[in-house]
């Protein structure tokens, strides 16, 4: 490890890339042991992952985040003292319960302080959608728990809403504080004195599977000119959009940007272009960094489409 990944991150191992191993992941194997397994969304810092953890050495830890920075402030905390039983991903939390855990392999899904997104303008953005909620209870163990915590009683009133008739035994209940984290302490200095505590077992059999993914291969084009290469994207259910096209004249070679959107999962990612054989040959330039979904494969069959 280089002097500056230290200086930054002190350790790595923590850090699991869900893209390069086979999935559902086999949590087990990862820890090294069968114990009951805890997911946090959203662990920000990192603060409470790194104290439950040491708390509760018979349990195994997940924790997902989006935010690169947060990643690396919670990875420094769980380098001191190391210990083997946490794991982090950087991943939306629908992508990750829906293609990184098998059905019935969590003890707990908690969130603690999510983003309320307040205005009615942006309720599409709140996670805990009624789809979410039926995700959620698919992946949890029979008795399993969830867990929610907010400042917000507007949002503590919308998952209870959500939440009816859905296959989680939600709770509401008013508390001081008294889990110390950041946004807690925060709510606290700005007067909040009780939280918003919503916790309920996972009641009966809902089944989400996993989306499907397809076996990567390389696409073919007779007649790509890479002078005027401009693929067309497509909408609706799944996006496809193509952005720059860089092409090397001299080495025959050419990279084109592409974004998929399918549901939760974003993918920006590069597709090689390469002479060979008389023809031209399209595939993910780094194919083992993508989830190889029907959105990818879309893209390459578009951009080997194009003239």
């Amino acid at each position: 490890m280089t002097a500056f990944s230290k200086k930054y991150y002190r350790s790595l191992s923590p850090l699991v890339k869900a893209v390069d191993l086979a999935r559902p992941l086999d949590w087990p194997a990862l820890f090294g042991r069968p114990a009951p397994l805890e997911l946090e969304i959203g662990f920000g810092n990192g603060e409470y992952l790194h104290r439950v953890s040491q708390e509760r050495p018979e349990r195994d830890f997940v924790g997902v985040e989006i935010a690169w920075a947060s990643i690396k402030r919670a990875l420094r905390r769980l380098a001191a003292p190391p210990r083997p039983n946490v794991r982090v991903m950087q991943m939306k939390a629908e992508t990750a319960l829906e293609r990184c855990f098998a059905p019935g392999s969590l003890a707990v899904i908690r969130s603690l302080f999510p983003i309320p997104w307040p205005d009615e303008r942006q309720e599409r953005k709140r996670l805990f959608q009624r789809s979410f909620l039926d995700l959620a209870a698919s992946r949890l163990a029979p008795g399993g728990l969830f867990q929610l915590v907010t400042d917000s009683p507007e949002l503590a009133d919308w998952v209870m809403a959500q939440a009816a008739g859905s296959s989680l035994g939600l709770t509401l209940a008013e508390r001081p504080a008294g889990l110390d984290t950041k946004y807690e302490r925060k709510w606290q200095g700005g007067g909040r004195r009780v939280f918003f505590h919503l916790s309920g077992p996972k009641t009966g059999p809902v089944t989400v599977a996993a989306p499907r993914e397809v076996t990567m291969q390389a696409y073919y084009s007779d007649q790509l000119n890479p002078e005027t290469f401009s693929p067309e994207g497509c909408a609706g259910d799944m996006v496809v959009k193509f952005r720059e096209f860089i092409y090397d004249r001299d080495r025959g070679q050419g990279l084109l940007r592409a974004l998929v959107v399918e549901g939760p999962l974003t993918q920006d990612f590069y597709i090689r272009v390469s002479r060979e054989g008389g023809r031209w040959k399209l595939s993910p330039a780094i194919a083992s960094q993508l989830f190889p979904t029907q959105g990818v494969a879309r893209a390459l069959e578009l951009a080997a489409a194009a003239r």
